[in-house]
Formats: C-alpha cells, sequence, structure tokens
C-alpha cells in the first residue's frame, strides 16, 4: 500500500489535473473540429435514457468505445471490469450465479433470492441475474458504466451504479467482418463474425455470432484410490483443467425506418454454454491450517475430519477435485456420470420505438429475458467429493417501459415515463452431503435430500423530471421516481434421505409459501454550469434502492414453517456528488473530477443460520462510500493518445452489530453467539486506491500499411475479499500490466494482433469464504483469469 505521503500528494495531483486545463478552456474557444487532426471523438452517452455528450451529463460515467473494447479483446463482463477503476465482477456457479460491486457497494452470490446492487442493461432490457455475468459479449457498440446511485432512469437494484452495454446497430452500406483468435495460457480458441447492410430503402439488418472454446488454467490431479468418505473408491477427477467451456452466441438485429419521425429497432441475443461446471476456485489456508499444508472436509456421519495430501493450500492454478463414485448415482436426476458440469441457456430480446412529434420524443422499450442453468459441482475441494450439489435456476422476465421527452426552446423541458416489469423464477437444490446408505424407498438413491423454489414478482413504477435553464450556461433538474413491487414465493422438500430427516427440513409434502409488497420514493436533483462550450460542473444530491424480497436458501428447514423469516426489506442509498469535466486545446484534451459520499441503510447481506443450516439474508447494518475519481485524456498527436485515471474510496460499515463470525474467531470472546461486531470496518472488494495509465501509438509504416502499439499499467490497492470479513481474505495491492501491437492495411481491410492481458500474471481471488467442511483458516477462493496472450486476425468486407 503507498506511504501516507504519497497518498495526499497523489490527491493533490488529481486534483490539480483540472486546473490548468479548466483555464485554458476559458481562455481560448476551441478550434473547428475538422481542422484540428488531434481532436478526441465525442462520446454519446445515454445516462439519462436519451443521447447526450459526455460533457452535458451530470453523472460519473465510464465509457469504452467498441474500438477500445476490440483492441483489448473483451469477451465478458468480469474483462469489462478490469477496464474500469472501482468495478468488480466475479462469477460464480452457485447461489446467485455471481456478484458485480462498484466502489465497493455489492451483493452476495449466496442466495439466489437477492437482487444486484449494480444494474446491467443489455440493448435497453434489464438483466438482473447473476449468471448473466458468463454470457459471451460480443459485437458491441459501446460499454458505459454510470456510478453512484441511479434510481430515477433506471429504477430498481441500481443502488451502487448501473452497467449498460449496447450491441453494434444496423449499417446504411453492406459491411462484414470475420475475426478469430488463439489465447495460449488458457488455449480459447474463437471466431466471430458479422454481416450489415440494407435489406429495403427503410429497413436494414445485421447478423452476428461467435463461438469460442476455452480449455481452462487450474490443472486437477485429484488422484483415484481409497475415500473415506465413501465406502467406494475415488473414482478419479470431476474435471481436467477448469474452468473449460465452449460457448455458442447470436445476435440478430433489424431497424425499421419508415418515416423521418419514426423507428423501430428488434433484437434478439441468445447464447450457450457447455462447461465442465466447475468455477475457477482453489483452496488456499492461513495459520493454524496452513501448518498442516493440506485442506480437509469432514465426515458428517462419523464427525471426523480428514485431510486430502493431494491438496496444497495456496492459489497455484493447482487443485484436486474428485468426482462422485458411480454407485452413489442411482435415481438422482442430475448428477449424471458424477462429474461436474454446468450448461447455461440465455435469451434477450428488445423491441424500441421511437416517434417523434416537432418538439416531443415517444420512446417504448419492450423486453424479454430467458435463462436456463443447470450445474453439478462441488465445495469441499478435495478429491473426496464430500460435498457436491446439483442446482437448477429457470428465469423470465417481461418489461415494458414509455418515456415522453421533450426539446422545446424555452427554458423548461421534461422526461415523464412508466415502467412494468413481469418475472418468474424457479431453483432446485439436490445436494449429497456424505454417505448415509442407500434409500430402497428412493430407487436406492444416496444424495441427500432434494428441493424446489417458486418465485413470482411485479414492478410497476413512474418516473418523472423537469430541467429548468436558470441561465443559458445554468440547468436545475429535479425528478423523482415511485416503484411498488410484490413478489411471492413457495417452496417445498421433495425429498428426504436419513441425514437430510437428520438435519430438522421441512418434513416432504408441507408447503411454505409467503408474499409480500415494497414501494419506495426515489428522489434525485442536480444543478449544472457551464462556464463555456468546453467546461461544465455540476452538484447533484442521488437516492437509490434495491430491493427487498424473499430468500431462496438452499435448504428448506422446518423453522420456516414460519415463513415470515424468509422475508427482508428494500437497501436504501442516499447522498451527494459534484463533478467537474471538460475539453481543452482544441479538443485534444478531455478530464473529468468527481467527488462524491453516499450512505447505505438496511444493508441485505447473507449469513449462515447453523439453526436452519442454511445462508439466509438479512437487514443489517449501515455503510457509507466516500471518495474522489478522476480521468485524463490526450490526443497528443495525430499518432499519439495518452490517458490516466485514478480514484481514492474508502468504503466502510457504519454500523454491522450482527455480522456472521468467521471460523477462526468462533469460540473467542469477539465472536458471541455466533456474531461479532463489523462497524468502522472496510467493505469487501473495495481498493482504497487504483491508477491506471496507458497509452496508444499508430502510424503508417508503408507499403499501404500501418502499426499500432498500445500499452497500459494498472494498479490496485489491496482488498478484503472475505464476505466474513476475515483478514486471512486480504489481497495484497498489485500492478497488472496490459500491451498489445497491430498491424493492418491502411484502410482497416485487415488487422493481425498480438495482445496481452495481466502479463504481471497476479493471481489472487475476488471472492473468498470459510471452506465448506473445513477448520479454521481453510478457505474457498474464486479467482479470475490469469495471464493472456491472445493471436488475433481480423478480416473486414
Amino acid at each position: 500500500m503507498p506511504d501516507v505521503s504519497f497518498r495526499y500528494l497523489t490527491a493533490a495531483s488529481l486534483l490539480a489535473l483540472a486546473a490548468p486545463v479548466a483555464a485554458t478552456a476559458q481562455d481560448a474557444p476551441p478550434p473547428d473540429e475538422a481542422q484540428n487532426a488531434t481532436a478526441l471523438d465525442t462520446i454519446v452517452v445515454t445516462a439519462r435514457r436519451r443521447e447526450e455528450s459526455l460533457l452535458d451529463v451530470p453523472v460519473a460515467v465510464s465509457a469504452i468505445s467498441a474500438e477500445m473494447l476490440e483492441k483489448a479483446h473483451i469477451s465478458d463482463v468480469t474483462q469489462i471490469a478490469q477496464m474500469t477503476p472501482q468495478l468488480l465482477i466475479a462469477p460464480a456457479s452457485g447461489g446467485g450465479g455471481g456478484t458485480i460491486s462498484i466502489r465497493g457497494v455489492g451483493s452476495s452470490y449466496l442466495d439466489p433470492g437477492i437482487e444486484q446492487s449494480v444494474g446491467v442493461l443489455v440493448d435497453n432490457v434489464s438483466v438482473g441475474r447473476g449468471r448473466f455475468i458468463l454470457a459471451s459479449q460480443f459485437d458491441l457498440q459501446q460499454v458505459e458504466v454510470l456510478k453512484g446511485p441511479q434510481a430515477l432512469f433506471f429504477g430498481k437494484n441500481s443502488p451502487a451504479g448501473v452497467i449498460s452495454i449496447t450491441s453494434a446497430a444496423p449499417t446504411s452500406d453492406f459491411a462484414a467482418m470475420i475475426r478469430g483468435g488463439y489465447e495460449f495460457e488458457a488455449e480459447e480458441k474463437y471466431v466471430e463474425a458479422f454481416v450489415s447492410g440494407p435489406i429495403a430503402d427503410d429497413l436494414l439488418f445485421r447478423v452476428a455470432g461467435k463461438i469460442s472454446d476455452l480449455n481452462g488454467w487450474i490443472k486437477n490431479v485429484a488422484p483415484g484410490g481409497e475415500n473415506p468418505i465413501y465406502p467406494f473408491p475415488i473414482p478419479g477427477p470431476a474435471t481436467g483443467d477448469a474452468p473449460a467451456y465452449t460457448s455458442y452466441a447470436g445476435r440478430a438485429t433489424l431497424k425499421w425506418e419508415p418515416t423521418s419521425n419514426f423507428d423501430a429497432t428488434f433484437k434478439l441475443a441468445g447464447s450457450y454454454l457447455k462447461g465442465n461446471g466447475d468455477d475457477a476456485i482453489e483452496g488456499f489456508c492461513a495459520p493454524p491450517a496452513l501448518g498442516k499444508g493440506q485442506l480437509s472436509t469432514t465426515n458428517l456421519v462419523t464427525g471426523e475430519q480428514v485431510y486430502a495430501p493431494s491438496t496444497d493450500c495456496r492459489l497455484d492454478k493447482v487443485r484436486a477435485q474428485g468426482a462422485l463414485p458411480a454407485e452413489v448415482l442411482n435415481n438422482w436426476p442430475g448428477a449424471r456420470d458424477g462429474r461436474s458440469y454446468n450448461r447455461l441457456t440465455t435469451w434477450i430480446g428488445s423491441l424500441v420505438l421511437n416517434y417523434q412529434l416537432d418538439d416531443i420524443t415517444i420512446t417504448s422499450v419492450s423486453g424479454y429475458t430467458k435463462l436456463k442453468g443447470r450445474n453439478l459441482g462441488f465445495y469441499d475441494l478435495t478429491s473426496f467429493a464430500a460435498v457436491g450439489s446439483y442446482l437448477v435456476e429457470d428465469t423470465r422476465t417481461w418489461s415494458q417501459e414509455l418515456r415522453v421527452a421533450s426539446d422545446y426552446d424555452g427554458p423548461l423541458n421534461f422526461t415523464f415515463g412508466g415502467f412494468f416489469e413481469d418475472s418468474k423464477r424457479f431453483n432446485t437444490f439436490q445436494p449429497i452431503l456424505g454417505f448415509v446408505g442407500f434409500d430402497a424407498d428412493n430407487g436406492n438413491s444416496a444424495y441427500t435430500f432434494e428441493n424446489r423454489w417458486d418465485n413470482s414478482g411485479n414492478t410497476y413504477a413512474a418516473f418523472g423530471q423537469l430541467r429548468y435553464s436558470i441561465l443559458d450556461n445554468l440547468e436545475l433538474a429535479g425528478g423523482v421516481r415511485f416503484t411498488h413491487e410484490k413478489k411471492e414465493i413457495s417452496g417445498r422438500n421433495l425429498y428426504l434421505n436419513v441425514l437430510g430427516q437428520a438435519f430438522g427440513l421441512l418434513p416432504v409434502g408441507q408447503t411454505i409459501s409467503e408474499k409480500v409488497s415494497f414501494s419506495n420514493w426515489s428522489p434525485e436533483v442536480t444543478l449544472t454550469y457551464k462556464p463555456t462550450d468546453g467546461l461544465m460542473t455540476y452538484v447533484a444530491y442521488k437516492t437509490g434502492f434495491k430491493s427487498g424480497g424473499l430468500s431462496t436458501p438452499a435448504t428448506i428447514s422446518a423453522v420456516y414453517a414460519d415463513p415470515s423469516l424468509l422475508s427482508f426489506s428494500p437497501e436504501k442509498s442516499k447522498g451527494f456528488e459534484a463533478g467537474i469535466k471538460g475539453e481543452a486545446a482544441g479538443r485534444s484534451i478531455r478530464f473529468d473530477l468527481v467527488a462524491y459520499r453516499y450512505t447505505f441503510d438496511d444493508l441485505q447481506l447473507t449469513s449462515f443460520e447453523p439453526t436452519l443450516i442454511a445462508y439466509f439474508i438479512k437487514n443489517a447494518g449501515k455503510s457509507r462510500t466516500t471518495g474522489v475519481e478522476a480521468s485524463f485524456a490526450w490526443q497528443a498527436t495525430p499518432e499519439l493518445g495518452l490517458n490516466a485515471s485514478g480514484s481514492y474510496n474508502k468504503a466502510k460499515y457504519l454500523s454491522f452489530p450482527n455480522a456472521q463470525c468467521y471460523l477462526k474467531i468462533v469460540g473467542t470472546p469477539v465472536c458471541a453467539n455466533g456474531f461479532y461486531d463489523r462497524s468502522g470496518q472496510r467493505l469487501p472488494r473495495a481498493p482504497e486506491w487504483t491508477f491506471n495509465f496507458g497509452g496508444t501509438y499508430e502510424r503508417e509504416i508503408g507499403q499501404g500499411l500501418k502499426a499500432g502499439l498500445s500499452a497500459e499499467a494498472v494498479y490496485t490497492d489491496d482488498f478484503l475479499t472475505d464476505e466474513q470479513g476475515s483478514p486471512d481474505g486480504v489481497v495484497d495491492g498489485f500492478w497488472r500490466l496490459n500491451a498489445s501491437v497491430r498491424v493492418a492495411e491502411i484502410d482497416d481491410r485487415w488487422e493481425l494482433a498480438l495482445i496481452g492481458r495481466n502479463l504481471t500474471d497476479e493471481y489472487y481471488q475476488l471472492i473468498s469464504n470459510d471452506k465448506t467442511f473445513g477448520t479454521p483458516g481453510e478457505y474457498g477462493g474464486f479467482t479470475l483469469r490469469p495471464r493472456e496472450v491472445v493471436l488475433q486476425a481480423t478480416v473486414r468486407f
């Protein structure tokens, strides 16, 4: 971690970035863009649900263009996070499917009933389920990351921010592209292509697709042999290298523009992922478990703690995860051959209609999402396969939004709208928690239990904003969004074996159900001042919220005969931010600076309750994020572009008196009845400092060719990864180096590129927890992809 003097110096430097630039912007108006070869491209964003220049939007926005995405070989949202300071994304096959956090504010992945704190939109349609993280991203036009509460225009589940992904639009002229590549470290092969053009004068199309095959980077060394958990030998590893998968994705787009004041755009995207099921998860140890040097698991039948000699207690891209013996697979619907696997199918559809009526624009957005996930995975991280589970999630949503926006020449303008969403989801859990014999009454099955949860919900919202120009360069905007939600759930155990019955689970044949409803008002006020054409400052008060709901625990305990235990309330955020954005030196320089302070109440936190044998969600505590972010871009010459960004973020719990204890403090005075006080501690996944320095150089080299070089150095300060706050889950600060070199034809008809990401090969966990059935000091860590070296070829027609 940088020392204190360096911190103050860095903060002062960031604040000083804007001062001389702003003065330049005031001294001389920018020259005509067409006459300035170093003018930066205008960035258009939709942070207020309409197209505006980045400099006109009083929101902290990081915009990533199609060119930047292509140069960095971005193929999923986790890689988008690595390009955006204070955005961290980690996929997970269990629970809710992953976690997304901005400035340290995010949701636990452990319970499917919890919503994300960061909203994700794909082509204007909300995709709130964490499993969408795994879906392939390709043929994109732009990605926008909006930081801070965004409830007014984006609604629920955006208290920390929004990620808006926009796919490429159809072209008026024929265009086509094919791209292929090979990544050497994880042996990934991929091909993507698109075709676009006119069908008729008023009808355009675009069809794009991608196929990729990944062999993985974590080697599985699980041996065969004797198994102390089952009276049958270990059949060998549950997988080969992991995570490995083959994915297929496609998207079709039609744009119809029959008149000058009406257009309709329809998009339908689908993806299918077939993988070997295991997350990028490894076990690691800290004292006292580190002294043993091996991971362990508990035999629930005998109470014995058994150690796996093939494990090494380190994050080193090696693990030993065994498969289930064939003898225990009888009549287990999801177990197949006992080796882990996952299947994920996603559909996202959108229909956007725009009708221009003089100074009024009416916009309709219809959305549809469908997700179908199946996963057999193991969580003890040993060759014994003591803990495994087959998980099912099926989700379907329909949504409709209608907006009316004005663009009058007068001082007053408005945006009003309404939103409706209907959702349905069901989850199934089929775990095995050790061997207690065969159940003759259930086809000699050996798995522990099977349950099912059915969820449904409706959301109704109305929102509006008034914008009043007090002066030509001074605007006051105020708005509010009202949201009403209704949710209901029913759950039942379909099967229990002897061990399942011993856990005190809800008897088979008994169903529990619960209904809840919530209402929320989310106001927002912004004052924007533009002293010159190239400079904008703003101050804003914003609020947001994350939906309340109903927990979906993996075990349905008899305690849930009182179903009110399942419900939890909305999480709310409020606070202020102030910023300055500008351009100078003939638009060859662009900068922005924002300071913020937000408070989050009624945090939705996931804890393990031993009496319920399950994780569940509760409202507990209060947190605050305070910080400063800055970015700077300079097109120094037509060939050379430089950029830098930095952030300071202080994210901590203001109050969290009943946090779940991690194993190492259980039984100590700090931990009372399984809980301890985390007030004043920092939030997970909230590095205090981040820095990014980069540049791109491109020039002609003769023979009708050009060459380019890009390089980027990224620093991330130390941050906590453990959900329960164990300091053993802290990742030390590190630097990542990204670089690429390209050779292309002058007119970009073809390109050959060598792309390197994380060339320093930093390997770390983004999520960690006490390892399932482990001893104090044993942890499971979800890791991100290590070093990548990609050779890529592109041909355009």
